[in-house]
């Protein structure tokens, strides 16, 4: 008998609670790859993919419409228009006569109460308008170029921005290729992306093949920037594969700036494609096609998941997916996968009836490949004889190109393209004449490319690159090297490096401080900085991190702009008033923020005596003296000044700085010479009375139609002193309303919130014009390539 069971020992049994039987562990998810997914990949084989460079430009040039010669003849029709509408116009100004002259004299007293008619008529006539604050204004610069170059976004106005380009591109056109560009331009221009994609629409529509030539312009590194040489740094040659003769060498820096900078980036690129695919690459707002996946929380609470309905954009996103989780996980897998097929669809249809879609999904998958080549090649020599100079000559490229069924290649397939010019089948099996390869379908045979171009090309070339998104995704924050991190992720992940790797970041950022290691932030601008260092909407601890990081990255961004060259006998007047409060970036920065950095930048970089000095004015102008060793005591130290009320521009010259140099004697070498105005050019009304239409005198008296500009040269002028410089640099401001023309000299008129463009005012500045003109010959020590934006009609 088995005494160890409670059934043969006779005892009572214990009662026990039944369990069901234990379930087996689910089986462990098996790593997959992409050759796995039911991602649809598919697309037609284009010819054009094997095509010479030469070959595709003049096959895909073919294929685009030629608009050549069309907006003259536009221009010609509106012309005419408008002359026959003005025609018609002044004749019904004319009021019709009822034979009474009393009756007549008191109709054109009713219709012109005040002598409006004549007062628009005569602003009209000499191009005045009034500021929103009432002060006299320039209605437009007069000059189609400088209208572009100060183009400001003006509420997304499509006409107007449209008006602007044709204009502009009648008198010049290649200077107006040259100043979309510097909308975009990151290290000479405004580094406005939104602007950019709007401008380059309307080149899409108007001239497609200039758009399609010039795209290499964006992420080339063509302008110079002051970097010490490394020894090695010398062009490096590298064997092609397969090579060995001289022939079959190439030198992989063949037409860039070694340590050069760019004016875009590589997803440019991939931005511009995801808005031609969605019909989107117009002057419509790029944010609405590119903003819409990102940011929209998974979970909310029932009340602001209520509230997100109603607000906007993330509102609807909001609303669907709540709809989308309310279904079952069967249902959300068929919803999920229909959509993708309607994806797919779509794209395969813009590129059979596109033909400017097509090309420009060719061209953008052409430039990725053939830089990943180079980079490639660059790596593999490196590998072979650990050369640094190699590794450092590594691009960009890999980083910014298109992650498998992630956002860019989710809209376009573009992935599936660049992955089918760098592994042709014939790389893919090198007995490609098989009976088993033909049998092979092309969408089998397009996931086994992708999947090399992940795993071939993308992850050891973002390994030798030390993407940091690498390392935050895998949480290997140890493998981080902080002084690598550029500015930009640095300023996004800098509260999550704090929390997931505190000792090491808390060092890093000690040596920073103590400069024993460097941080990056020249790119960034002053704007965020200053909003970074003012804001009071975060918890206690991660505010001084902000104000940490800040004071850092400001100290970098100052020391890139006084390397590029000084400036002399120069201050800043920064408008602090209520108007300068909006509007708000998507960033939540104030033109109030861009001002006070700007401003502090110019005290910063301008020599003494005028070096650290700021003049702000709202309703009483007044001077500071910037004082603080970091950005946070400086911005704390204006905030003492008196901000808000008007923006009385005339005070600022009127009551402090020419009776300041009458009082003190000021000898005219020792007056302030540059005179830089951080505003939106709301400025207040100058005169007692503005321009008035007088009926007893039928006309406005002189010398009220005078703007801001032409008073303050009257009145320095009669104080014996020559007028300074004036640069208008403008931060916010609404369409027209600008306080200078082109023809008036001494003045400069400036927009965006971007630093880079403040060195075209240095002296001895070592930041070169990103073109030279040269002579043929430096074409080719450049390697052939003629450095040159170019027009295509």
């Amino acid at each position: 008998m088995d005494t160890n069971n409670p059934s043969n020992s006779g005892e009572k049994s214990p009662k026990t609670e039944m369990t069901p039987p234990q379930q087996p562990p689910p089986a462990k998810k098996v790593k997959t790859t992409s050759m796995d997914s039911s991602f649809p990949v598919l697309l037609p084989e284009d010819p054009c993919l094997r095509m010479s460079d030469a070959e595709f430009e003049v096959h895909i040039f073919k294929t685009l419409p030629s608009l050549a010669g069309l907006e003259n003849a536009v221009g010609g029709m509106l012309i005419d228009k408008d002359d026959d509408s003005s025609a018609e116009n002044e004749e019904t100004v004319k009021l019709k006569t009822t034979g009474n002259t009393f009756i007549d004299a008191l109709d054109r007293t009713a219709a012109d109460a005040g002598g409006e008619k004549a007062y628009d008529a005569e602003m009209a006539r000499k191009n005045r308008m009034l500021t929103t604050n009432a002060g006299m204004a320039f209605a437009s610069t007069q000059s189609p170029l400088l209208e572009l170059f100060n183009q400001v976004d003006h509420d997304g106005d499509e006409e107007l921005l449209k008006g602007t380009l044709e204009q502009a591109w009648e008198v010049d056109a290649l200077t107006t290729l040259k100043i979309i560009w510097i909308a975009r331009s990151i290290h000479l221009g405004r580094g406005e992306k939104g602007l950019f994609y709007r401008q380059l629409g309307w080149l899409g529509q108007s001239h497609p093949r200039t758009l399609l030539q010039n795209l290499k312009w964006l992420y080339r590194p063509v302008i110079k920037k002051d970097a010490k040489k490394r020894e090695g740094d010398e062009q490096v040659v590298v064997e092609k594969v397969g090579g060995g003769e001289d022939g079959d060498k190439m030198e992989v820096d063949d037409y860039d700036v070694i340590h050069g900078g760019s004016h875009g980036y590589w997803k440019d690129l991939l931005n511009i494609l995801v808005l031609s695919v969605g019909e989107k690459l117009d002057m419509s707002d790029p944010n609405q096609v590119l903003l819409a996946d990102h940011r929209i929380p998974k979970k909310r609470d029932d009340r602001s998941r209520a509230g997100g309905r109603q607000r906007g954009r993330g509102g609807h996103l909001q609303e669907e997916r709540t709809k989308a989780h309310a279904k079952s996980p069967m249902e959300q897998k068929v919803a999920s996968k229909a959509k993708k097929a309607r994806r797919h669809e779509h794209i395969l249809s813009r590129l059979a009836t596109d033909p400017f879609h097509r090309a420009l999904h060719l061209t953008v998958a052409r430039l990725f490949a053939e830089q990943l080549r180079k980079d490639m090649l660059l790596l593999e020599f490196d590998n072979k004889n650990s050369n640094e100079a190699a590794l450092r000559e590594i691009s960009l490229c890999a980083k910014w190109a298109p992650s498998l069924e992630h956002f860019h290649d989710k809209h376009t397939l573009i992935a599936s393209t660049i992955a089918e010019l760098l592994f042709p089948d014939s790389a893919l099996d090198p007995d490609h004449h098989s009976e088993a390869t033909h049998a092979l379908s092309r969408e089998a045979y397009l996931k086994r490319a992708r999947e090399h171009y992940r795993a071939q090309t993308l992850s050891p070339l973002r390994k030798a690159l030390s993407i940091v998104e690498r390392d935050v995704s895998a949480q290997t924050f140890s493998n981080i090297q902080y002084s690598h991190v550029p500015s930009i992720a640095m300023n996004k992940y800098k509260k999550l490096f704090a929390k997931m790797d505190c000792q090491r970041y808390g060092d890093y950022l000690d040596d920073v401080a103590n400069g024993k290691d460097t941080i990056s932030g020249a790119i960034l601008t002053p704007g965020l900085l200053v909003r970074n260092v003012m804001s009071d909407k975060h918890l206690p601890g991660v505010t001084s991190l902000d104000s940490t990081v800040a004071d850092m990255q400001w100290k970098t961004l100052v020391q890139r702009i006084k390397d590029s060259g000084t400036l002399s006998s120069a201050i800043a007047v920064c408008d602090v008033s209520d108007s300068m409060n909006s509007p708000l970036t998507q960033h939540k920065i104030a033109p109030k923020h861009n001002a006070i950095g700007l401003s502090l930048v110019i005290a910063e970089a301008t020599q003494p005596p005028f070096g650290g000095r700021v003049i702000t004015f709202s309703k009483n102008p007044s001077i500071h003296i910037v004082s603080g060793a970091s950005l946070t005591e400086q911005v704390n130290n204006l905030r003492f000044a008196e901000w808000g009320y008007n923006t009385d521009f005339i005070k600022v010259f009127r009551h402090l700085i020419l009776p300041l140099a009458v009082e003190n004697k000021v000898p005219p070498e020792d007056m302030v010479k540059r005179v830089f105005v951080f505003s939106d050019m709301q400025f207040d009304q100058a005169q007692p009375n503005n321009a008035k239409y007088d009926r007893e005198t039928k006309k406005v008296e002189k010398y009220q139609w005078q703007t801001h500009q032409q008073i303050v040269e009257k009145e320095f002028r009669e104080h014996g002193y020559e007028v300074p410089e004036l640069i208008y640099w403008n931060l916010a401001g609404e369409a027209g309303a600008v306080p200078v023309t082109s023809e008036m000299e001494g003045t400069a008129l400036v927009s965006g919130q971007s630093q880079a463009l403040m060195k075209v005012f240095l002296d001895s500045g070592t930041f070169g014009e990103e073109e030279e003109d040269d002579d043929d010959d430096d074409d080719d020590q450049e390697g052939g390539e003629n450095q040159k934006m170019e027009v295509v009609e």
